[in-house]
Protein backbone atom coordinates (compact mmCIF):
# COMPACT_ATOMS: atom_id res chain seq x y z
CA UNK A 1 0.00 0.00 0.00
CA UNK A 2 2.93 1.84 0.59
CA UNK A 3 4.20 1.82 -2.37
CA UNK A 4 0.88 2.23 -3.93
CA UNK A 5 1.13 5.71 -2.84
CA UNK A 6 4.55 6.37 -3.96
CA UNK A 7 3.70 5.16 -7.75
CA UNK A 8 0.33 7.17 -7.41
CA UNK A 9 2.39 10.61 -6.01
CA UNK A 10 5.07 10.21 -9.05
CA UNK A 11 1.85 9.82 -11.51
CA UNK A 12 0.24 12.74 -10.44
CA UNK A 13 3.28 14.82 -10.19
CA UNK A 14 3.97 13.52 -13.93
CA UNK A 15 0.37 14.80 -14.57
CA UNK A 16 0.94 18.19 -13.15
CA UNK A 17 4.43 18.60 -15.04
CA UNK A 18 2.83 17.89 -18.03
CA UNK A 19 -0.47 19.92 -17.98
CA UNK A 20 1.84 22.68 -16.93
CA UNK A 21 4.08 22.59 -19.80
CA UNK A 22 1.26 22.04 -22.19
CA UNK A 23 0.37 25.69 -22.23
CA UNK A 24 3.17 27.02 -22.64
CA UNK A 25 4.09 24.57 -25.65
CA UNK A 26 1.02 25.86 -27.46
CA UNK A 27 2.14 29.63 -26.50
CA UNK A 28 5.67 28.79 -28.08
CA UNK A 29 4.07 27.79 -30.90
CA UNK A 30 2.14 30.78 -31.49
CA UNK A 31 5.11 32.67 -30.53
CA UNK A 32 6.68 31.20 -34.34
CA UNK A 33 3.72 32.48 -36.65
CA UNK A 34 5.40 35.46 -38.45
CA UNK A 35 4.49 38.96 -37.49
CA UNK A 36 3.03 39.51 -41.15
CA UNK A 37 0.47 37.06 -40.92
CA UNK A 38 -2.94 38.18 -40.59
CA UNK A 39 -6.43 37.04 -39.40
CA UNK A 40 -7.87 37.36 -43.02
CA UNK A 41 -5.77 37.41 -46.15
CA UNK A 42 -7.31 39.08 -49.20
CA UNK A 43 -6.56 38.38 -52.90
CA UNK A 44 -7.93 40.46 -55.98
CA UNK A 45 -8.03 39.96 -59.72
CA UNK A 46 -8.01 42.51 -62.29
CA UNK A 47 -10.52 42.81 -65.44
CA UNK A 48 -9.53 43.41 -68.94
CA UNK A 49 -8.34 46.79 -69.97
CA UNK A 50 -7.09 47.24 -66.01
CA UNK A 51 -4.22 46.35 -63.33
CA UNK A 52 -1.32 44.07 -64.10
CA UNK A 53 1.22 42.05 -62.27
CA UNK A 54 0.82 43.57 -58.64
CA UNK A 55 -2.10 45.74 -59.65
CA UNK A 56 -5.56 44.36 -59.26
CA UNK A 57 -7.63 47.48 -60.71
CA UNK A 58 -9.98 49.78 -59.47
CA UNK A 59 -13.09 47.85 -59.37
CA UNK A 60 -11.53 45.15 -56.97
CA UNK A 61 -9.72 48.08 -54.99
CA UNK A 62 -13.16 49.33 -54.28
CA UNK A 63 -14.03 45.77 -52.68
CA UNK A 64 -11.10 45.87 -50.91
CA UNK A 65 -11.27 49.45 -49.09
CA UNK A 66 -15.14 48.81 -48.10
CA UNK A 67 -14.65 45.22 -46.79
CA UNK A 68 -11.49 46.64 -44.76
CA UNK A 69 -13.67 49.50 -43.98
CA UNK A 70 -16.64 47.27 -42.42
CA UNK A 71 -14.04 44.57 -40.72
CA UNK A 72 -12.71 47.21 -38.67
CA UNK A 73 -15.96 48.75 -38.05
CA UNK A 74 -17.26 45.58 -36.56
CA UNK A 75 -13.99 44.83 -34.94
CA UNK A 76 -11.34 47.24 -34.62
CA UNK A 77 -8.89 44.48 -33.70
CA UNK A 78 -9.25 41.94 -36.63
CA UNK A 79 -5.98 42.10 -39.06
CA UNK A 80 -6.17 42.18 -42.87
CA UNK A 81 -4.27 41.98 -45.75
CA UNK A 82 -4.20 41.88 -49.31
CA UNK A 83 -2.11 41.18 -52.70
CA UNK A 84 -2.58 41.61 -56.23
CA UNK A 85 -2.90 37.73 -57.95
CA UNK A 86 -0.18 37.98 -60.57
CA UNK A 87 -1.01 37.82 -64.41
CA UNK A 88 -0.94 40.35 -67.34
CA UNK A 89 -3.17 42.61 -68.22
CA UNK A 90 -5.22 42.26 -71.57
CA UNK A 91 -7.19 44.82 -73.22
CA UNK A 92 -10.53 44.86 -74.06
CA UNK A 93 -11.08 43.02 -77.11
CA UNK A 94 -13.06 43.85 -80.59
CA UNK A 95 -15.50 40.87 -81.43
CA UNK A 96 -14.49 40.95 -84.98
CA UNK A 97 -15.54 37.23 -87.32
CA UNK A 98 -11.42 36.17 -86.73
CA UNK A 99 -11.46 36.61 -83.14
CA UNK A 100 -14.44 35.14 -82.41
CA UNK A 101 -13.71 31.92 -84.24
CA UNK A 102 -10.28 32.20 -82.72
CA UNK A 103 -12.29 32.40 -79.45
CA UNK A 104 -14.69 29.57 -80.30
CA UNK A 105 -12.32 27.29 -80.95
CA UNK A 106 -9.68 27.79 -77.86
CA UNK A 107 -10.32 25.91 -74.45
CA UNK A 108 -7.69 28.03 -72.50
CA UNK A 109 -6.66 31.32 -72.29
CA UNK A 110 -3.12 31.75 -71.46
CA UNK A 111 -3.49 34.60 -69.11
CA UNK A 112 -5.98 33.12 -67.02
CA UNK A 113 -4.33 30.04 -66.96
CA UNK A 114 -0.94 31.62 -65.59
CA UNK A 115 -3.42 33.77 -63.35
CA UNK A 116 -4.90 29.98 -61.79
CA UNK A 117 -0.91 29.23 -61.60
CA UNK A 118 0.00 32.35 -59.68
CA UNK A 119 -2.91 32.15 -57.55
CA UNK A 120 -2.63 28.66 -56.30
CA UNK A 121 1.03 29.58 -55.21
CA UNK A 122 0.53 33.16 -53.75
CA UNK A 123 -2.26 31.24 -51.70
CA UNK A 124 0.04 28.22 -50.81
CA UNK A 125 2.94 29.78 -50.37
CA UNK A 126 0.76 32.01 -47.57
CA UNK A 127 -0.60 28.97 -45.78
CA UNK A 128 2.58 27.51 -45.48
CA UNK A 129 4.21 30.94 -44.47
CA UNK A 130 1.43 31.37 -41.71
CA UNK A 131 1.48 28.07 -40.63
CA UNK A 132 -2.48 27.56 -41.59
CA UNK A 133 -3.29 30.93 -39.09
CA UNK A 134 -4.91 32.90 -42.08
CA UNK A 135 -8.66 32.73 -43.87
CA UNK A 136 -8.70 33.56 -46.95
CA UNK A 137 -11.24 36.13 -49.39
CA UNK A 138 -10.99 36.25 -52.98
CA UNK A 139 -12.36 38.54 -55.06
CA UNK A 140 -12.20 39.08 -58.85
CA UNK A 141 -13.92 41.46 -61.28
CA UNK A 142 -14.13 40.05 -65.26
CA UNK A 143 -11.38 38.44 -66.10
CA UNK A 144 -9.93 38.20 -62.64
CA UNK A 145 -13.14 36.32 -62.14
CA UNK A 146 -12.17 33.92 -64.69
CA UNK A 147 -9.11 33.59 -62.92
CA UNK A 148 -10.36 32.74 -59.77
CA UNK A 149 -12.92 29.76 -61.32
CA UNK A 150 -9.95 28.45 -63.34
CA UNK A 151 -7.72 28.18 -59.59
CA UNK A 152 -10.55 26.94 -57.93
CA UNK A 153 -11.52 24.38 -60.51
CA UNK A 154 -8.66 22.34 -59.59
CA UNK A 155 -7.69 23.74 -55.96
CA UNK A 156 -7.69 20.79 -53.11
CA UNK A 157 -9.65 20.75 -50.57
CA UNK A 158 -7.22 21.13 -47.99
CA UNK A 159 -6.84 24.87 -49.61
CA UNK A 160 -10.57 25.01 -50.26
CA UNK A 161 -11.31 24.77 -46.59
CA UNK A 162 -9.66 27.91 -45.83
CA UNK A 163 -11.31 29.85 -47.62
CA UNK A 164 -13.98 32.10 -45.77
CA UNK A 165 -15.74 33.72 -49.23
CA UNK A 166 -15.82 34.43 -53.07
CA UNK A 167 -16.79 37.27 -54.78
CA UNK A 168 -16.47 38.38 -58.35
CA UNK A 169 -18.43 40.88 -60.11
CA UNK A 170 -18.92 40.76 -64.37
CA UNK A 171 -18.26 37.00 -64.59
CA UNK A 172 -17.78 36.31 -68.30
CA UNK A 173 -18.41 32.68 -66.94
CA UNK A 174 -21.79 33.42 -64.92
CA UNK A 175 -24.01 30.47 -65.18
CA UNK A 176 -26.33 30.27 -68.13
CA UNK A 177 -26.59 34.12 -68.96
CA UNK A 178 -22.18 34.87 -69.52
CA UNK A 179 -20.63 35.39 -72.50
CA UNK A 180 -18.76 31.89 -72.20
CA UNK A 181 -20.99 29.64 -71.50
CA UNK A 182 -23.56 31.28 -74.68
CA UNK A 183 -20.75 32.18 -77.17
CA UNK A 184 -17.32 30.34 -75.95
CA UNK A 185 -18.50 27.33 -74.09
CA UNK A 186 -14.96 25.80 -75.07
CA UNK A 187 -14.08 27.82 -72.26
CA UNK A 188 -16.86 26.89 -69.77
CA UNK A 189 -15.96 26.03 -66.60
CA UNK A 190 -18.66 23.47 -64.60
CA UNK A 191 -19.76 23.27 -61.70
CA UNK A 192 -19.78 27.49 -61.30
CA UNK A 193 -18.31 27.30 -57.76
CA UNK A 194 -17.08 24.10 -56.04
CA UNK A 195 -19.38 22.62 -53.60
CA UNK A 196 -18.72 24.20 -49.99
CA UNK A 197 -17.62 27.81 -51.90
CA UNK A 198 -19.56 30.56 -50.33
CA UNK A 199 -19.88 33.25 -52.90
CA UNK A 200 -21.56 35.52 -54.73
CA UNK A 201 -21.66 37.07 -58.06
CA UNK A 202 -23.29 40.38 -59.10
CA UNK A 203 -24.22 41.17 -63.07
CA UNK A 204 -24.95 44.78 -63.09
CA UNK A 205 -28.06 45.86 -65.31
CA UNK A 206 -30.03 49.49 -65.00
CA UNK A 207 -32.58 51.92 -66.86
CA UNK A 208 -30.82 54.23 -69.00
CA UNK A 209 -33.41 56.98 -70.09
CA UNK A 210 -30.75 58.01 -73.03
CA UNK A 211 -31.03 54.62 -74.25
CA UNK A 212 -34.97 54.22 -73.87
CA UNK A 213 -34.43 50.92 -72.06
CA UNK A 214 -32.55 48.97 -69.45
CA UNK A 215 -28.54 48.33 -70.57
CA UNK A 216 -26.91 45.31 -69.04
CA UNK A 217 -23.37 43.93 -68.60
CA UNK A 218 -22.63 42.16 -71.61
CA UNK A 219 -20.08 40.35 -70.19
CA UNK A 220 -22.50 38.63 -67.66
CA UNK A 221 -25.91 39.35 -69.50
CA UNK A 222 -24.79 38.62 -72.89
CA UNK A 223 -27.45 38.81 -74.94
CA UNK A 224 -27.50 37.74 -78.74
CA UNK A 225 -28.90 40.83 -79.93
CA UNK A 226 -25.14 42.26 -78.64
CA UNK A 227 -24.24 40.48 -82.11
CA UNK A 228 -27.21 41.13 -84.31
CA UNK A 229 -27.86 45.03 -83.61
CA UNK A 230 -25.95 47.65 -84.40
CA UNK A 231 -25.18 51.27 -82.51
CA UNK A 232 -26.64 51.69 -79.13
CA UNK A 233 -28.69 48.75 -79.18
CA UNK A 234 -26.09 46.78 -78.61
CA UNK A 235 -24.29 46.58 -75.22
CA UNK A 236 -21.73 44.93 -76.30
CA UNK A 237 -20.63 47.07 -78.45
CA UNK A 238 -21.18 49.94 -76.29
CA UNK A 239 -18.43 48.58 -74.25
CA UNK A 240 -16.16 48.39 -77.00
CA UNK A 241 -16.60 51.98 -77.34
CA UNK A 242 -16.66 52.94 -73.39
CA UNK A 243 -13.54 51.02 -72.80
CA UNK A 244 -11.83 53.39 -75.53
CA UNK A 245 -13.04 56.56 -74.42
CA UNK A 246 -15.26 57.06 -77.32
CA UNK A 247 -18.42 57.24 -75.47
CA UNK A 248 -19.37 57.59 -71.91
CA UNK A 249 -19.15 54.67 -69.37
CA UNK A 250 -22.94 54.74 -68.23
CA UNK A 251 -23.52 53.20 -71.62
CA UNK A 252 -21.41 49.77 -70.25
CA UNK A 253 -22.66 49.09 -66.79
CA UNK A 254 -19.33 46.38 -67.43
CA UNK A 255 -17.56 49.38 -65.85
CA UNK A 256 -19.45 50.84 -63.37
CA UNK A 257 -19.49 48.56 -60.54
CA UNK A 258 -17.55 51.05 -58.22
CA UNK A 259 -19.77 54.32 -59.27
CA UNK A 260 -23.41 52.40 -58.77
CA UNK A 261 -22.52 51.08 -55.19
CA UNK A 262 -21.60 47.22 -56.92
CA UNK A 263 -18.27 46.81 -54.60
CA UNK A 264 -19.86 48.11 -51.59
CA UNK A 265 -22.56 45.36 -52.18
CA UNK A 266 -19.77 42.63 -52.71
CA UNK A 267 -18.16 43.67 -49.99
CA UNK A 268 -20.76 43.70 -47.43
CA UNK A 269 -21.32 40.28 -48.11
CA UNK A 270 -17.40 39.40 -47.97
CA UNK A 271 -17.86 40.64 -44.79
CA UNK A 272 -20.77 38.64 -43.33
CA UNK A 273 -18.73 35.29 -44.04
CA UNK A 274 -15.51 36.25 -42.75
Amino acid sequence: MHMFRELATCFGAAILFFGMATPQATVNARQQIPEDCRDFYFLGGHGLGEGGIANWGSTVQGVYENYVKEMNNADPDVSIDSEAIEYPRTEFPEFGPKGLLREWIASERDEVVEGAIALNKQITDRIGHCRGRERYILAGFSQGAWVIHRFLKDAPQSIVDKISGVAVLGDPQYARTGIIPKVFPGYEIKPYFPPGIRYQSLCLSYDLPAAGRAVNDPICRFSRRDFLTRGDESDLKNCEAAAKGAINTVWCPHLRYVQTGGTKRIADFLVSVS
